[in-house]
């Protein structure tokens, strides 16, 4: 290996499930072999990881349905607070679990019901 850098980069992240947003640091390891291919490491506590963008599960959840922000972004937006959900609820309660599963679940239901209801009255009319 030639031209090795390495570098820190801190990622954040937010689980799409339970809405916990966290950061993880890497080491990451560029270098060129000695045909001029570029080869790149991630590394986490000193032992090899794959890249942030695969393969990450929540810590909170175990969910593997996690996004990343842009580096710098949690920095801008002081409003999110690490390790809690990054939506507040209304005082007194938890934000809901499967939310927007829920949402896409009534959307379904309410669309086959009037979809049966037409049927219904074009086959009951004939």
């Amino acid at each position: 290996m030639r031209e090795a850098i390495s570098a820190r980069e801190t990622w954040p992240f937010e689980c799409l499930h339970c809405l916990r947003v966290w950061e993880e640091e890497y080491v990451v390891h560029r270098a060129r072999d000695e045909q001029g291919v570029d080869v790149v490491v991630w590394t986490r506590d000193d032992v090899a990881v794959q890249p942030p963008w695969s393969g990450m599960t929540c810590p909170g959840c175990g969910c593997g349905t996690v996004t990343t922000f842009p580096t710098g972004y949690l920095a801008h937006h002081p409003e999110i607070t690490l390790g809690r959900p990054a939506v507040k609820a209304p005082a007194g309660e938890t934000p809901a679990r499967g939310a927007p599963f829920a949402s896409h679940a009534l959307l379904t239901l309410a669309l086959l019901l009037l979809t049966g209801a037409g049927l219904y009255e074009r086959l009951h009319v004939r």
